[in-house]
């Protein structure tokens, strides 16, 4: 089997982002016994590492924007 690694930078990229999110919850979250509470735990680790994802993404676009005028500069 050959194996593409041209999305591995990405896999990893998303791999810390959910770990980062993961020690970012609170750490009485994470030590909650409830399985609900566990459930729950895991959309929040998601949505935050979503979250992330899209502010690295939005910043990296900004960062390559070409300035924008405006009237004072004329």
């Amino acid at each position: 089997m050959s194996v593409d690694y041209r999305l591995l930078s990405h896999f990893e990229a998303s791999q810390r982002r959910l770990e980062a999110a993961r020690r970012a919850l609170p750490e009485h979250w994470r030590n909650d016994p409830r399985p609900e509470a566990q459930v729950m735990n895991d959309h929040w680790v998601r949505v935050l590492a979503r979250a992330t994802e899209l502010e690295e993404g939005f910043t990296a676009r900004s960062a390559a924007a070409p300035p924008v005028l405006s009237l004072e500069d004329r």
